[in-house]
């Protein structure tokens, strides 16, 4: 008998991981990868569930780290689905496990098994949903296939402790949009320093906003507490503006001069480019990054401690992609503990096993040498 379906709605995101429960094994060989004769329906299976606030329902993980949503009325948006998906990933993200954000084209909808098997049923536009479905169905090409022979693993028993470590950090800031922190990471580490940065400063507020409100409007201060209209003008923010704020939350020693510093580099950094088109680099959206990773220990360890999400904001930036041009030559191991494995490319006009065979080519577009000046460098 067929095993009866449920809608669902599924997203994927990097980097791609193995979930796996205790019993659970995965070993394929090089050659069972090659010949697609690996156990693809195991990653379509279930691993286990996560309570994100929608009881008595869930959201689910699969073997092979896709999430899995119930087709509810209210995740009938994308942008429904895509904040539940990040919010999940965030609290991992700070429960230790990195990861980077579900994008819209990498949300689709498909189908679940009572027995819990997924499968999509409708193509991902996305690089991380394409991939996902192409290795569940047997069609992905050789470099993706390559990415089953020693894939990263953690188990489910680790990925709950993440997840409820994570939730329980983030919790204390009830008013951060924890869906727009972990895009504005995911950026970052793209090199895509504007958006970061845009994002990652509205993040920055948000955290400033709740340490104001908790520290400055809320505190108890008696008899000034008791001035009519007091509460009133400290909340309006055409008044205390985020510079004034930051001014005053440093001079109650609420902040350090590290903060201070990153703060400024960063708002002078997002003001240029959102008043005047400068294009943010590296070193802006790196500092905007570090304050908030600051700012957020802060206020987690009461105003004691500024690096205790060092470790965290340590993964981020170290997941960060490669530079255009590398700036020394990576060194791979070699020996039996580091198997190396490759796919030959085919060979183009002038490299040596070409050979003299014939191609075409178009004189006008012939490459010829050309004096550079100083002028023209600049």
């Amino acid at each position: 008998m067929t095993p009866k379906k449920v809608p669902v709605i599924i997203g994927n995101a990097n980097p791609f991981r193995l979930i796996l429960r205790e019993e659970d094994q995965w070993n394929p060989t090089l050659e069972e990868i090659n010949s697609r004769e690996y156990d693809y329906v195991k990653l379509h299976r279930m691993s286990t569930y996560l309570d994100v606030g929608i009881a008595p329902l869930s959201l689910g993980i699969t073997f092979d780290g896709s999430l899995i949503l119930p087709a509810l009325p209210e995740f009938a948006v994308k942008d429904a689905a895509l904040e539940e998906f990040n919010k999940a990933l965030a609290y991992l993200l700070f429960g230790g496990i990195y990861t980077e954000a579900v994008s819209p084209e990498d949300i689709t909808i498909g189908t679940l098994t009572l027995d819990g098997y997924s499968r999509s049923v409708q193509p991902a536009y996305g690089a991380a949903g394409r991939f996902h479905q192409s290795i569940r169905d047997k069609y992905a090409s050789g470099l993706d296939l390559i990415q089953l022979l020693h894939p990263r693993k953690i188990f489910v028993k680790d990925l709950k402790l993440a997840f409820e470590k994570g939730k329980n950090t983030l919790s204390k800031l009830d008013s951060l949009s924890v869906n727009l922190l972990l895009i504005g990471v995911t950026y970052f580490v793209k090199h895509q320093w504007a958006e970061a940065l845009v994002i990652l400063w509205t993040v920055v507020e948000q955290v400033i906003s709740h340490i104001w409100k908790s520290e400055i409007i809320n505190v108890e201060e008696s008899p000034d507490q008791e001035i009519q209209g007091r509460k009133r003008f400290l909340q309006d923010f055409r008044t205390w503006t985020t510079a004034t704020k930051v001014e005053i939350l440093y001079q109650k020693n609420l902040m350090t001069h590290m903060e201070y510093s990153l703060l400024n580099i960063a708002r002078k950094s997002r003001n240029d480019f959102v008043h005047s088109g400068k294009v943010p680099n590296q070193e802006c959206a790196t500092a905007c990054i570090n304050v908030l990773f600051n700012l957020v220990s802060l206020v987690i360890s009461q105003y004691q401690d500024s690096q205790s999400l060092n470790d965290i904001r340590d993964s981020v930036t170290g997941n960060l992609r490669e530079p255009l041009v590398p700036k020394q030559e990576r060194v791979i191991p070699k020996g039996k503990d580091h198997e190396i494995y490759w796919c030959a490319l085919p060979p183009l006009p002038g490299d040596p096993l070409w050979g003299d065979k014939e191609y075409e080519i178009i004189e006008e577009l012939v490459l010829e040498p050309v004096q550079i000046n100083k002028k023209m460098k600049k």
